[in-house]
């Protein structure tokens, strides 16, 4: 078992490494609501390109607080780029835990938009259902996130 763990850190360790693109970090739909009570929610997500051939993937948290209690959701999505002009189109899917009452498993899709600004720095937009799993049911999202991405050279 030892020896199988071991394997697979030095595979993921040696693809990382590998990786032909750039790192990025993004901070994706960050709400404050005042009314009619106040809620608090943020997501930091951190990623490569091109880390599974012409894939991107993505690791993330996301901190929501509010009505007195709060929420932590941990994310990972795998997203397909297509170049388009002038900006990115990026094609989707994702798993995430969502700790609460109850804790809750996720399955979703993704379609975003990236708008360069700059050379390391773009604004995005993403279209995100959402089916949850858990507490002896299931439930539907769709969210609408954005915010900016930054790429590390």
């Amino acid at each position: 078992m030892k020896k199988l763990i071991l394997g697979l850190l030095v595979v993921a360790s040696l693809s990382v490494a590998s990786a032909q693109g750039r790192l990025f970090g993004e901070v994706l739909s960050g709400e404050l609501q005042l009314v009619p009570s106040f809620g608090l929610s943020a997501a930091v997500t951190a990623g490569a390109e091109r880390l599974l051939g012409p894939l991107d993937l993505r690791g993330g948290l996301a901190l929501s607080a509010g009505g007195g209690g709060a929420v932590f959701a941990l994310g990972a999505d795998v997203l397909y780029p297509i170049p388009l002009e002038g900006l990115s189109l990026d094609l989707g899917g994702g798993l995430q835990l969502r700790t609460g009452n109850p804790t809750v498993f996720g399955l979703r899709g993704i379609v975003g938009l990236e708008f360069p600004l700059q050379r390391d720095f773009s604004l995005r937009v993403e279209a995100q259902p959402t089916i949850f799993f858990g507490g002896g049911g299931s439930e539907f999202n769709l969210s609408l996130v954005f915010g900016p991405r930054v790429y590390f050279r």
